[in-house]
């Protein structure tokens, strides 16, 4: 029984009611040592030593009366020793009284328990002010949008506003005045039924360069609004699952034809053949499945700008292979190309060859490849000679 006391994991302390040690264990020596500053041994105090902890604890112990029984139960106390590099401890102490003049005081080390639970408050918290970040940001994203909608609404009635005022009407008012000079002339004399077909004619022309003005720049606006939409869908992407970032199976089958689907109706407004060579046999990697088509969306919409509206050759094709331990993809485009200068830049923060881009874009798919293992890198002939964007991921 000695044996089993003395190694025992717990710290065991026998004293009387004077406090007076009559025992200490192994642990007991090695936990209230540091506290007494001096080695505990047999006939000395304990009471200095808890009151070091706690001085009610020494006031507990001598005001029960009782002649047997739990004088504490696993009560918790913290000292703080200035000179020693482990800073701050947490005990746990119960004493019993056994009979008359005989106490066991049991001391538990719990400050690696209690440093593991405030480590799970404090990530928890982390954790609420990230949830609280992300509803907010929901909420602005929300807002944002709602506004874009309202602006794109107020902007399409206007275009069709413009369209309902025809000012053709005018035109024909300034050719039949033109037809029928003569008989203007004579009711009202010939200089000013010149000067009246002149000043239509003048008002005419004015409102139509005026309603072309106005259709560009609506047309910019809503190309701006969709640009925006387009952002705000992928944070919508984000914020939905920001929950999950393990790294999961994902189907790079899936992502192309998720991607085609979004851009289908850039590419056939603009009357460009896309074509799609891709395995049989699922393509498998382990990756965020948002992020990805992310990249994949902006590639797309790139090769889809690059290329002229009244292009004779308009074409996008997309190869997907897998080769080993990596899947590679490939998107080939007929679109403008670009020099050599702009190739070392592409990939660079901020930079943009568009006059409406943020530089953001490749910088981003840059950033989200590598995350998987991966590289991207985008070539081109020259100016004219289309693009190829290679994109090479570790499954």
């Amino acid at each position: 029984m000695k044996s089993i006391m003395r190694h025992a994991p717990l710290g065991l302390v026998e004293m009387d009611e004077s406090g007076e040690i009559a025992n200490i264990n192994l642990m007991g020596g090695k936990l209230l040592n540091p506290i007494a500053n001096e080695t505990l041994l047999p006939g000395a105090s304990l009471y200095p030593c808890l009151s070091a902890l706690d001085p009610e604890i020494v006031t507990q112990i001598r005001h029960f009366s009782e002649p047997s029984g739990l004088v504490m139960l696993n009560q918790k106390y913290t000292y703080i020793n200035p000179g020693s590099i482990d800073g701050q401890k947490h005990f746990q102490l119960t004493v019993t009284k056994i009979f008359k003049d005989c106490l066991i005081v049991s001391v538990e080390d719990m400050t690696e328990k209690i440093q593991e639970e405030q480590a799970l408050i404090l990530a928890q918290q982390d954790q609420a002010v990230a949830q609280g970040k992300y509803e907010i940001a929901s909420e602005v994203i929300h807002d944002i949008g709602n506004a874009v909608v309202g602006f794109g609404s107020y902007l399409t009635r206007i275009n069709r506003l413009i369209e309902q005022d025809n000012h053709a009407n005018l035109q024909k008012v300034a050719i039949f005045l033109k037809q029928q000079h003569e008989p203007v002339s004579a009711a009202i004399g010939a200089p000013k039924a010149t000067a009246l077909i002149d000043m239509i004619e003048g008002i005419s022309k004015s409102i139509g360069d005026n309603h072309h003005e106005l259709r560009q720049s609506i047309d910019k606006q809503l190309q701006l609004i969709t640009h925006i939409q387009d952002i705000l869908n992928i944070q919508r992407q984000y914020i939905s699952g920001h929950e999950s970032q393990e790294r999961k199976p994902v189907n790079l089958k899936d992502i192309i034809n998720d991607c085609r689907s979004m851009v289908f109706a850039n590419v056939e407004k603009k009357g460009i053949n896309m074509s799609l060579s891709i395995p049989p046999e699922r393509v498998e990697i382990k990756g965020d499945r948002t992020k990805l088509m992310q990249v994949l969306l902006n590639i797309l919409k790139n090769s889809i700008e690059a290329i002229e509206i009244d292009a004779t050759e308009k074409t996008i094709s997309i190869h997907l292979s897998d080769i080993g331990d990596n899947a590679l993809l490939t998107i080939t485009d007929s679109g403008k190309g670009f020099d050599e200068q702009t190739a070392k830049h592409l990939f660079d923060r901020g930079y943009t060859t568009k006059s409406t881009g943020t530089g953001l874009g490749l910088y981003n798919c840059k950033t989200i490849i590598e995350s998987h293992s991966g590289s991207i890198s985008i070539e081109s002939n020259g100016i004219g000679m289309g693009s190829q964007t290679t994109i090479s991921i570790k499954k």
